[in-house]
């Protein structure tokens, strides 16, 4: 016998407000750790370093190197390196050219919000 069952259901976005309001603004926030120093983006609850929670929040400038990149039927995806933190994060890359290999934060739109990328402004 089968049954379609639909469920609703919100989760409130706890410790992880701080980072979602970074990624609604487009600014790069990174969980660190005051016992070794460590900064993880995403953000982690326990630093993986020293195994000590982590307890804090550091503004990064946005920028990220690109470490893999492809492209699907549901669009270009890259998995980036944040400057200024250590972990890898694979996020929807909006226009940014074949063969970049830095990119930015871009403001989500999305809510919940969503980790995007855009390229990288020419200096």
């Amino acid at each position: 016998m089968k049954r379609q069952l639909d469920l609703e259901y919100s989760l409130g976005s706890g410790w992880l407000s701080t980072w979602l309001d970074g990624l609604r603004r487009g600014r790069a926030v990174a969980s660190t750790c005051s016992t070794c120093g460590d900064a993880r983006f995403p953000p982690l609850s326990a630093c993986p370093t020293c195994r000590s929670p982590s307890d804090g929040w550091r503004r990064l400038d946005g920028g990220a190197s690109i470490l893999f990149r492809t492209t699907g039927k549901d669009g270009d995806f890259a998995l980036v390196q944040f400057d200024g933190a250590t972990g890898g994060a694979i996020a929807r890359a909006h226009a940014i050219p074949t063969g970049a290999q830095r990119c930015r934060l871009a403001a989500s739109e999305d809510e919940p919000p969503t980790l995007s990328l855009i390229a990288e402004p020419k200096t």
